[in-house]
């Protein structure tokens, strides 16, 4: 039924509404009345139903007539989203994409990257959906998304690598915290000290239970929470301190607040944020363009997110920003 009404019938039934009468329509679209009128008749013999009753004066809609004109606008709309669609695909410069990220990006680095790229770029629109980095590889496989932004994904066939960057562990503590002031912090500094921490649904927190037990020193968690963005509160707030990576202390602290140090111990592993992509998929253009971005933000980075998105620098010898 929809190519019979997604014709030059639907002007002329719209316009016979307008007008209330099918001389007057034909008048305005400059075209004879039988023209107009044929077009209805052969609609409602094809239907099977009488879309207006003929009173004196002009026209007027019957109840199948109401539905009829409903669904024109119905369609009317699908059609002029279809036509912005289409627009999107040709122009890598809009249309929607999506984009898997990790907990503690979402809060303040994925912000500031989706602005960078929303000032580059107006006409893109952005759907984000935390996940851990094995739901990430599943959306991006099931073509849920069209990129991830996570740590360290798993293996999974079907996925290409396209960027890494490596993030830094450290311990965020409040501004005045004795060890802003030690030029060689360890995670053995770390262990007197009150800790907040990342709970056990978290990756992070398998990283620091791990870089905790192995000092064989005992320690005091006083406070976990799943929320990455809580924690460096509690933080802020003087509960504690927090071992965490550079990007989960990313945007949640300015310097009057807290301060990030990076712990100096060559045997800590380091972990990779990793941009991942489906190879087999045909992502859009606007989703190629993004994937382009981001690959230039990591290189970028140098090792130094904070520095390369302009945010407060990470803490070094003295307790003096580097």
């Amino acid at each position: 039924m929809a190519m019979v009404l997604l014709t030059k019938f639907s002007r002329y039934f719209q316009e016979v509404i307008h007008h209330g009468s099918i001389r007057k329509a034909a008048e305005h679209l400059h075209i004879a009345a039988s023209a107009v009128d044929r077009q209805i008749l052969n609609v409602e013999e094809t239907l099977g139903v009488r879309l207006f009753d003929r009173v004196s004066g002009g026209v007027r809609l019957t109840a199948a007539g109401e539905a009829v004109f409903h669904q024109l606008t119905r369609w009317g709309k699908e059609e002029a989203a279809l036509h912005r669609h289409l627009a999107e695909l040709k122009n890598a410069r809009g249309g929607e994409v999506r984009i898997a990220v990790a907990d503690g990006l979402a809060v303040s680095f994925i912000p500031s990257v989706i602005m960078l790229l929303h000032d580059d770029s107006p006409g893109l629109r952005f759907k984000v959906t935390v996940a851990t980095a094995a739901t990430a590889a599943i959306l991006l496989r099931a073509g849920d998304c069209d990129l991830g932004v996570t740590f360290d994904p798993p293996s999974f066939a079907g996925l290409s690598v396209e960027a890494e960057a490596l993030s830094r562990l450290g311990v965020l503590v409040p501004r005045d915290h004795p060890l802003t002031r030690m030029e060689d912090v360890r995670v053995t500094d770390c262990t007197g000290y009150p800790i907040v921490a990342p709970d056990s649904s978290t990756t992070l927190w398998r990283l620091v239970k791990e870089l905790l037990e192995e000092t064989d020193m005992p320690y005091d968690i006083v406070f976990n929470s799943n929320n990455i963005a809580l924690v460096c509160d509690m933080v802020k707030k003087n509960l504690g301190i927090a071992i965490m990576r550079d990007l989960d202390a990313f945007g949640h602290y300015n310097e009057d607040e807290a301060r990030f140090i990076e712990l100096n111990e060559t045997k800590l592993a380091t972990q990779k944020l990793s941009l991942i992509i489906p190879k087999t998929r045909v992502l859009s253009p606007s989703a190629h363009f993004i994937i382009e971005k981001f690959k230039k933000i990591f290189q970028g980075f140098d090792n130094n997110p904070q520095q390369f998105l302009g945010k407060p620098k990470l803490v070094g010898d003295g307790g003096k920003a580097e």
